[in-house]
C-alpha cells in the first residue's frame, strides 16, 4: 500500500491531463498511487489516461456527480496514511509532493498543508498562497493575482488549503468525515476547513511546494451553473459552520458583502444564477441548520479562535508594474 494516494476529479479535462499527469509521475516522491475520478467524460479524458499512463486508476462514475462526491469516492478507494487532492488543470513542481508530505510529518498538529499557487500562463503571478476568511467570512485565496516578490514565502500556520492542490491526514477525515456532497462543487473545502478547524487541526502553509494552475479552465464550461453554486454554497457555508455570536457581530459585513458579489453577477448577465443559488440555499436549510446543530456540539475550540481566523484583509487592486 503506498504512504500517499493522490486524487484527481476530471470532467472533460483531456486537453489539461497530460501536463498534470507527467508532472505527477516525475515527483521526487515515489510513495504514492494516483486514482482519476471521472465524472462522466465525453471528450476522450478516459481512454487517453489508460493508454499513455497505465498506472493510473480509474474509477469511472458515469455522470457528472461534483466535485465532493467524487473526491469522496476517491478517498474511499484508498487507505493511504496521506491523501493529495490536485485539479486536472494544474501542473505539480517535481519536489510537490515530497515536500507537502514532509511538512505534515513533522507536525502533528496539523491536518493539512497548503502550496503555493501560481498562475500556469505567468508564472510570476500568484494564484494563491493558501485560503482565508475576511471579517465578512469570505472566503479568499491569499495573494491571487499578485507579483510573487516573495511575500507569502514564510511557512505559516493558515485557516485552509485550497483542495485544488493539497495534502491531508487520512486521519482527519476519519475523525470529522469527508467532503459534505450537498456542497457538490465549490466551498466543500471552506467548509472542510471550519470543520478542521473547530475540531482542533491546524492547517500550515508550506512555500515550498510550488504547483501551477489554470484558474478557472473547468469552470468556464459551466459558467451558468458554476454561478449558482457560488451563491447557495456562500450561504450554506456561514450557516453551517460560523458561531452565532460572530454571525450577530457582524452581519451588516457578512450581509454587504454577498450582495456585492450577488450584484456583480447581476450585472454581467447571471440574475437567474442568483435568484436559483438563494432559493436552493433557503430549501435546505433546515438541512444546514441541523448540521450546525451536530457540528457546535463537537466544537473544540473557542468563538474567539474561531474570530481569530476571520481577519484577512484582501488587497482588491493588484500591483500593474510590467505586468
Amino acid at each position: 500500500m503506498a504512504e500517499t494516494s493522490v486524487i484527481i476529479v476530471n470532467l472533460n479535462g483531456r486537453e489539461h491531463l497530460e501536463a498534470c499527469l507527467n508532472s505527477l509521475f516525475r515527483q521526487t516522491y515515489s510513495d504514492c498511487d494516483v486514482v482519476l475520478v471521472d465524472n462522466g467524460s465525453t471528450d476522450g479524458s478516459i481512454e487517453f489516461v489508460k493508454t499513455r499512463f497505465p498506472k493510473v486508476n480509474v474509477l469511472q462514475l458515469g455522470r457528472n456527480t461534483g466535485f465532493a462526491y467524487a473526491t469522496n469516492r476517491g478517498i474511499e478507494q484508498t487507505a493511504s496514511s496521506f491523501v493529495a487532492l490536485l485539479n486536472n488543470d494544474i501542473e505539480v513542481d517535481q519536489r510537490w509532493l515530497e515536500r507537502l508530505v514532509s511538512t505534515l510529518k513533522g507536525s502533528p498538529e496539523a491536518g493539512a498543508v497548503a502550496c503555493k499557487m501560481l498562475n500556469f500562463s505567468n508564472r510570476s503571478v500568484i494564484d494563491a498562497a493558501g485560503d482565508a476568511l475576511t471579517r465578512a467570512a469570505m472566503a479568499e485565496a491569499r495573494g491571487h493575482g499578485h507579483p510573487d516578490r516573495g511575500q507569502y514565502d514564510q511557512a505559516d500556520y493558515i485557516f485552509g488549503p485550497c483542495a485544488g492542490a493539497a495534502v491531508y491526514k487520512r486521519e482527519v477525515f476519519d475523525q470529522i468525515g469527508l467532503f459534505d456532497e450537498s456542497f457538490f462543487a465549490f466551498y466543500e473545502d471552506i467548509d472542510l476547513d471550519f470543520r478542521m478547524q473547530s475540531s482542533g487541526w491546524k492547517v500550515l502553509y508550506e512555500p515550498s511546494a510550488l504547483c501551477y494552475h489554470k484558474r478557472g479552465a473547468t469552470v468556464r464550461k459551466m459558467q451558468r451553473m458554476a454561478v449558482m453554486l457560488h451563491v447557495r454554497n456562500n450561504i450554506f457555508y456561514v450557516v453551517k459552520n460560523i458561531p452565532g455570536r460572530t454571525i450577530v457581530r457582524r452581519f451588516p459585513a457578512i450581509l454587504a458583502s454577498r450582495l456585492k458579489v450577488w450584484l456583480a453577477y447581476v450585472r454581467n448577465g447571471n440574475v437567474t444564477g442568483v435568484l436559483r443559488g438563494i432559493a436552493e440555499a433557503v430549501l435546505k436549510m433546515p438541512e444546514m441548520l441541523s448540521k450546525r446543530k451536530a457540528l457546535k456540539a463537537r466544537r473544540k475550540v473557542s468563538v474567539v479562535y474561531i474570530e481569530s481566523l476571520m481577519n484577512f484583509v484582501p488587497h482588491r487592486t493588484p500591483p500593474t508594474d510590467g505586468l
